[in-house]
């Protein structure tokens, strides 16, 4: 058997979670193997799910913009968008931290500001 595949997979068991239409619906998913650009995800009836959405892996921390490249029932292989990975800019959760942020940080410039002076 010819191997089609650009980059070596590397198997997995992480939970995960993909979110569209603006974050309003999720999904669950398992994530069962994974390269640099992309992974295999189990999720159920995966007919359901946009060709682009976010995917959260929770445990590491990370979050990716992913491309459905392929779909079965219950599978969906994904590439991970380029410059996307660990770029949480693109959610409203996200935007919404940045701007927290932002806002503390304004607030403790003043702060040092005042003690400066």
């Amino acid at each position: 058997m010819h191997e089609r595949r650009r980059e070596q997979r590397w198997p997995a068991y992480v939970g995960g979670r993909a979110s569209f239409f603006r974050e309003q619906s999720t999904a669950d998913v398992l994530i069962r193997n994974r390269s640099e650009s992309g992974a295999k995800l189990v999720i159920y009836d995966s007919r359901f799910i946009p060709d682009f959405f976010n995917l959260k892996i929770s445990d590491r921390g990370t979050e990716y913009r992913v491309c459905a490249r392929w779909r079965r029932y219950n599978e969906i292989g994904v590439e991970f968008e380029p410059n996307c990975a660990d770029d949480l800019s693109t959610s409203p959760a996200s935007a919404r931290r940045i701007k927290k942020l932002k806002a503390m940080n304004a607030e403790l410039k003043r702060r040092i500001a005042e003690q400066c002076d």
